[in-house]
């Protein structure tokens, strides 16, 4: 009787050790490998273009891809640090630097469902400017650009930037988002509401008329603005930079493209103790009276 007695004292007086530990917040330390995304969309207004049919998921390129990454992030390990960004005209624009997924996931979801396309500063859209534009800005931060586009140009340019890179083959992901045959692309109010389709005749003669620009096909104005996804372009890029090309159907797909890329960087992972130390306690509790 006295041993068992003993045995409780103890079992007891360790679980109110370790439950007393949690209040000091113990952590341990160590050096992994990790991710270190930044997810970039294209915001211009052909990724408002209708075309994915998916039960239960929005219609609409943007708001697809945005839902695609949210179950993505979800499904990235602790440690893996994410960032985001938008892309309008020839220019990338970072919104928020990378942080922690499993600390920070309120913070990034929201920042995530932010992203509009009324954010745009401008309506052209030079895929390769924006792209290259990413890639220099997250050299840097030793970071994983992983950009979201239909490849839709405007105007349609031949004319394209060369990409130099002495570092060899980037570890990114560019990801093509819409179907591969045209949609008419929404045309939208300031409310996000729908007041038709996007005619030629609505672009600025700028921005079609082979006047300004010698290397496009010249549009006709009575015929609806299409979109379709710009695979073989993307595919291009893709080649060119040294990163790997996804076609954007179904959300898990996304997320095992993006478990498959090679880590980036090494980072100091801190792992909360506390989980562990009340669950030992409660362990040692229930094992006093079962003993």
């Amino acid at each position: 009787m006295i041993q068992s007695l003993n045995w409780r004292f103890w079992f007891w007086a360790l679980a109110v050790l370790l439950l007393a530990t949690t209040l000091f917040h113990p952590i341990w330390e160590r050096e992994q490998k990790i991710n270190r995304f930044v997810f970039v969309f294209d915001i211009t207004q052909s990724m408002n273009t209708r075309d994915y049919h998916v039960e239960g998921l929005p219609s609409d390129r943007l708001s697809y891809a945005k839902t695609a990454l949210k179950q993505a992030i979800l499904a990235l390990p602790c440690g893996s640090q994410v960032g985001l960004g938008i892309f309008t005209h020839k220019n990338t624009q970072l919104l928020l630097h990378p942080i922690e997924v499993c600390q920070h996931m309120p913070a990034i979801v929201n920042a995530l469902s932010q992203i509009d396309w009324r954010s745009a500063w401008a309506a052209d859209s030079y895929i390769a400017y924006g792209l290259f534009s990413g890639l220099r800005q997250l050299k840097k931060l030793d970071a994983q650009l992983v950009f979201f586009t239909d490849g839709q140009q405007v105007p349609e340019t031949a004319l394209e930037p060369h990409y130099r890179s002495s570092t060899g083959k980037t570890s990114g992901l560019i990801v093509g988002v819409g179907k591969l045959h045209p949609s008419p692309i929404p045309k939208l109010d300031l409310n996000n509401q729908m007041l038709g389709f996007w005619q030629q005749s609505d672009l600025p003669e700028t921005a079609i008329s082979a006047r300004y620009h010698p290397h496009i096909k010249q549009l006709q104005s009575n015929q609806w603005l299409t979109s379709s996804l710009e695979e073989t372009h993307l595919k291009s890029l893709a080649v060119m930079t040294g990163m790997d090309y996804h076609r954007l159907q179904a959300p898990k797909q996304l997320a095992e493209n993006l478990l498959q890329l090679e880590p980036s960087v090494t980072s100091m992972i801190k792992k909360d103790l506390r989980p562990y130390a009340a669950l030992v306690a409660f362990l040692l509790l229930i094992a006093a009276f079962v003993v």
